[in-house]
C-alpha cells in the first residue's frame, strides 16, 4: 500500500475523533485555508513537494499556518506525526518540526480560540512523539503529555482532586456503627446511608425515623 493511501486512511481515523467544536479558524485567511484544505486531500504533500523532500523549516511553517487557518488540518498533521513516530529516531527532525508548528499554531489560537488551542495540546500529547512534545513545550510552556495524564486522572483514578477518599479521624468500637469523619473524607462503608430502615417511617407507633445523611449526595 502506498504512503499516500496510508496517510489518507490514518487521516480519516483522526478526522472522526476530532471534536465537532473545533471547526472555526483561528486566523481568517481564505488563501491559506484553501491551501490547508488541499493539503488534507493529499497529506503526504507536507513532507514531499514537487522538488522532493521538504526541509524541517518548511514543514514547521506549513503546520503552523495550516492548523491555525483550517482546524480540520489538525488530524491530518497528527496522522503524519504518528506515522513518523512509528518509524523511530530516523524521523526525529521531522517530528520536531511538526511539534514546532503545532506549538506556534497553539500560541496563535490561544487568543482567538482557547478551546482549540487546548485540543491541539491534548491531541499532540496522545501521539507518543517525545520529540514533538518537547518542541511544543519549549514554545508554549505546557507539556502535552502531562495534559493527557491529567485527563486520564479525572476519569476514574483514586485519590484525585477533592482530597482523600478514606476516613482518617476517629475510631469506633465493635458495638457501634458510628463512624466519625474528617474534612475531605468519605465513608469507607458507603452503602450504609441511613440510621434505620425506611419501613420504620410508616410504623404504627408514629415515631418519626431520622434519616441521617453522611456524605451521600442522594439525600
Amino acid at each position: 500500500m502506498s504512503s499516500k493511501l496510508i496517510f489518507s486512511a490514518i487521516f480519516c481515523a483522526f478526522a472522526f475523533s476530532l471534536s465537532e467544536g473545533a471547526l472555526a479558524a483561528c486566523v481568517n485567511d481564505s488563501d491559506t485555508a484553501q491551501k490547508a484544505a488541499a493539503f488534507t486531500t493529499n497529506p503526504s504533500s507536507l513532507l514531499e513537494g514537487p522538488n522532493g523532500t521538504r526541509s524541517s523549516d518548511e514543514v514547521a511553517a506549513d503546520v503552523q499556518t495550516f492548523v491555525a487557518s483550517y482546524s480540520q488540518a489538525l488530524p491530518a498533521v497528527l496522522a503524519i506525526l504518528k506515522d513518523l513516530t512509528n518509524k523511530g529516531d530516523s524521523t526525529s527532525a521531522l517530528q520536531k518540526a511538526i511539534g514546532t508548528g503545532l506549538g506556534k499554531a497553539a500560541n496563535v489560537c490561544r487568543t482567538t480560540d482557547l478551546t482549540f488551542s487546548l485540543e491541539i495540546q491534548s491531541d499532540l500529547g496522545a501521539t507518543g512523539s517525545a520529540d514533538a512534545n518537547a518542541q511544543y513545550a519549549a514554545l508554549t510552556g505546557n507539556d502535552p503529555t502531562r495534559s493527557v495524564a491529567l485527563s486520564g486522572a479525572t476519569t476514574g483514578s483514586s485519590g484525585g482532586v477533592g482530597g482523600q477518599t478514606s476516613a482518617t479521624g476517629g475510631t469506633s468500637d465493635s458495638g457501634s456503627s458510628f463512624q466519625s469523619f474528617v474534612a475531605n473524607s468519605v465513608s469507607n462503608n458507603p452503602t450504609n446511608y441511613f440510621s434505620s430502615s425506611v419501613g420504620g417511617a410508616s410504623s404504627a407507633s408514629g415515631t418519626t425515623t431520622a434519616i441521617v445523611c453522611t456524605v451521600s449526595g442522594s439525600c
